[in-house]
């Protein structure tokens, strides 16, 4: 049974340019797997849409009820002031909800390491859930936060975690902290085994995503991934993020 990832193939490296995430392997630039992904809309768009207007309106209807009830007069100015809020708002609940993620999986990798983690009020129910899933399954991480690319696909992407079951084995993991299982999630750790299994050469058996929740302690979610047809589909997805990006008009 493996007990740790042998030296990888090929050699990858991570970067930030601009707020992209970039993968370089071999002197060649890859995009990441969340780009290719995002040609796919999955009803995101509408859904977005939908959010983003009913967090705007809710912090609205909330500050101008408030006014009305403190008896403060409401004026052109405030009003103004009350409407830029609201535009300003579902973005930052965004913002606030990636960072609480990022610090759930931070702590996650703490933990893997065999460092202290990092928590407060709020990460600390994402981590308790992670530790809470991982006393019931029978998997033992191996190593987590792997950056991979695919010379032969042209991608790369970070994996969350590399775990073996009791059957020696070895499976990719991916922790979400959003409010459900996203369909296009299968994909992202499809395309995260082919890659892992071209830098490192060894065979991924299956694959796991579970959402955390960030308000209940009790709150996690596994589920499995039919690994074959998640591979398949990405590598549909990447297909059409090479056509989208080529010169399509006449």
């Amino acid at each position: 049974m493996i007990t740790a990832l042998p030296a990888p193939k090929i050699q990858v490296e991570f970067k930030v340019i601009r707020r992209a995430h970039i993968y370089t392997a071999g002197g060649v630039d890859y995009p990441s797997v969340t780009k290719i992904l995002g040609v796919i809309d999955n009803g995101k768009s509408n859904a977005l849409t939908i959010w983003a207007r009913r967090q705007a309106l809710n912090l609205a209807e909330n500050e101008l009820f408030a006014a009305i009830e403190q008896g403060v007069p409401l004026s052109y100015e405030n009003i103004s002031e009350i409407i830029k809020r609201a535009d300003r708002q579902p973005d930052k609940v965004k913002d606030a909800a990636a960072d609480l993620g990022t610090r759930v999986h931070e702590a996650i990798d703490a933990y893997i390491l065999g460092k202290e983690p990092v928590l407060d009020d709020e990460s600390v129910i994402g981590f308790t859930n992670f530790i809470n899933w991982l006393g019931e399954e029978k998997i033992r991480i191996i190593s987590g936060d792997i950056p991979v690319a695919s010379p032969e696909y042209g991608y790369g992407g970070r994996l969350d975690a590399v775990g073996v079951n009791d059957k020696g084995e070895i499976l990719i993991l991916d922790w979400k902290t959003s409010n459900a299982l996203r369909d296009e999630y299968p994909l992202q750790v499809g395309a995260y085994a082919l890659a892992f299994e071209e830098v490192y050469g060894l065979h991924i058996s299956g694959a796991k995503v579970v959402r955390f929740g960030k308000t209940d302690p009790a709150d996690f979610e596994p589920r499995a991934v039919n690994l074959s047809k998640a591979k398949l589909a990405f590598l549909t997805a990447l297909r059409l993020y090479k056509a989208m990006a080529s010169k399509l008009w006449a």
